[in-house]
C-alpha cells in the first residue's frame, strides 16, 4: 500500500535541492507532555492536527537507516540520535517517557503549509545517554510492526491477571496525602507525617513524589512505620527532598488478598484453585525407600 503524502510536498520532495528537515514528537502517555525535536538548526512551528508544536534547535534527534518493509519478520525499528536537554533526560529517568508515543515527520520547513510525511509512528523503547553532558545521546524507536511479532496466547495463572486498579479491577486507588519532613537516606528512606496507618499497612504500596526533581515519579515501598518511617524498595532517580507525597496501598494478585482486603472476588482474573504441589513436601530423597525398609 502506498504511502499518503500530501501532493504539494509530494512535489517539493521531487525537486533537487530540496529544504526539507526531519521533525521528532514525543507524547508521554503518562502526563500528556509532548517535547519537540528538530534537525533544522532554528525554531520550528508546526501543527500536525493535534495543537501547534515547537520545534526547538537544541534539542535534536535525528533517524538512522530508516527503512519501512511489508514483511513482519522485518519490523521498521530504528535509533534516532542526537542530543536532548536536562529536562528530557530528567523525564526518562523518572519513567515518564516509557512506551510514549513518538511520531517522525519529514517537512519542507520553508513551506510548512504543504504538509508533513508520517515516516514512522511507533512508541519509545531504550534510552542511552550517560552523564557527560556533550556525549550522544540516543532513543530507540519501535515501530507497530514490531508488536505483531509477539504472539499473545490464553494463559492461566494462580495469582490475579489483572493491574491493580484497572478497568477489569475495578478497585479505585485509595492515595493517602503526607508530607516528607524528614530525610534519613537520599535515595531510599525518610519520614512522613499527616498518615495515620499502623504498621506495614503500606508495605509493598506506591508511594509518588509530588514536588522536587522526582516529582511524579512512582517508588514501590518496602517497609511502613506507624510513625511514619518510610523505606523504599528501589533508590529514586534524584535525591528525595522535604516536600508533598501521596502513598497507597497496592495488591499482591493473590485470591486471599483479593478477598480479605478489597472484598473484590467477582473480578479476580486467575485460576487460584488449580492444584499445584506442595512445595514443602518435595524434599529430594524423602520418598526413597532404603534398603530393607518396609
Amino acid at each position: 500500500m502506498p504511502k499518503a503524502i500530501p501532493v504539494q510536498l509530494l512535489n517539493a520532495l521531487g525537486l533537487p535541492g530540496k529544504s526539507t528537515c526531519f521533525l521528532i514528537k514525543i507524547k508521554s502517555i503518562l502526563t500528556g507532555v509532548v517535547y519537540g525535536f528538530t534537525t533544522l538548526d532554528a525554531v520550528v512551528r508546526f501543527n500536525d492536527g493535534e495543537g501547534m508544536m515547537v520545534y526547538r534547535p537544541h534539542n535534536v534527534l535525528k533517524p538512522q537507516n530508516i527503512q519501512s518493509t511489508y514483511r513482519i519478520s522485518e519490523p521498521d525499528n530504528t535509533e534516532l540520535h542526537g542530543w536532548f536537554d536536562d529536562s528530557v533526560a530528567q523525564a526518562i529517568n523518572s519513567g515518564l517517557l516509557g512506551a510514549a508515543e513518538l511520531t517522525i515527520y519529514r517537512v519542507a520547513y520553508q513551506h510548512l503549509e504543504f504538509g508533513a510525511e508520517i515516516v514512522g509512528f511507533g512508541t519509545v523503547g531504550k534510552a542511552e545517554f550517560s552523564a557527560n553532558k556533550q556525549g550522544m545521546r540516543k532513543i530507540q524507536f519501535r515501530g507497530l510492526s514490531e508488536k505483531l511479532r509477539f504472539k499473545r496466547n490464553p494463559v492461566f495463572s494462580i495469582t490475579c491477571r489483572n493491574e491493580f486498579g484497572d478497568e477489569r479491577c475495578g478497585k479505585p486507588f485509595i492515595w493517602h496525602a503526607g508530607t516528607i519532613t524528614e530525610v534519613y537516606d537520599n535515595l531510599l528512606a525518610f519520614k512522613v507525617t499527616g498518615i495515620p496507618q499502623p504498621n506495614d499497612y503500606f508495605n509493598f504500596g506506591v508511594a509518588r513524589f509530588m514536588a522536587g526533581d522526582n516529582a511524579n515519579v512512582q517508588m514501590e515501598i518496602e517497609d511502613w512505620d506507624a510513625d511514619g518511617y518510610v523505606k523504599l524498595g528501589f533508590v529514586t532517580p534524584y535525591a528525595i527532598t522535604p516536600g508533598p507525597l501521596y502513598l497507597r496501598q497496592d495488591c499482591d494478585k493473590l485470591d486471599v488478598t483479593c478477598f480479605t482486603l478489597y472484598n473484590n472476588m467477582i473480578n479476580f482474573n486467575g485460576e487460584h484453585m488449580t492444584p499445584v504441589q506442595d512445595q514443602s513436601l518435595m524434599i529430594p530423597g524423602a520418598y526413597i525407600k532404603s534398603q530393607g525398609a518396609l
